[in-house]
């Protein structure tokens, strides 16, 4: 997993954003996925929208898209808490820093303050730079799920 070509994002963006609005659209996205022949309903497309909304706006920006398209090429579908972890990797680096825990927790409804982030990221962080991987996201996930 490497940093995505944008430049490549920016013309599949471009030819899905049919109205020129600069947001691709719950409508414009599932016409997109048909086209390549994944067959995804309205709701779940509604929810990947969602998950990857940063401005809460029911649509997906530029930079957005571009953490869909990540999630889309690296997740594991059967898996939500990989979905999550490529939803909450918002710069691409393969772990999760504390302003993307925090920012997933918030998409998740989990209420939690600083000092709780603070104290989550020093229990489970396992890399040098006190970030969360892959591996120990996927096990937060699932202790904070039973």
């Amino acid at each position: 997993m490497g940093k995505p070509d944008f430049k490549a994002f920016k013309q599949v963006f471009d030819a899905i954003d049919t109205d020129k609005s600069g947001k691709i659209d719950v409508k414009e996205l599932a016409v997109a996925l048909k086209k390549i022949e994944l067959d995804m309903d309205q709701d779940t497309i509604k929810t990947m929208i969602e998950l990857m909304d940063q401005d809460i706006d029911g649509k997906l920006n530029f930079k957005e898209f571009c953490v869909f398209i990540n999630v889309c090429e690296n997740a594991d579908p059967e898996t939500p808490a990989s979905v999550l972890f490529y939803a909450a990797d918002q710069d691409y680096s393969g772990s999760i820093d504390k302003s993307e825990l925090n920012g997933i927790f918030k998409k998740l409804g989990i209420k939690a303050s600083k000092d709780q982030i603070d104290s989550v990221m020093k229990e489970v962080a396992d890399n040098k730079d006190s970030t969360i991987s892959y591996e120990m996201f996927i096990q937060l996930i699932d202790a904070l799920s039973q």
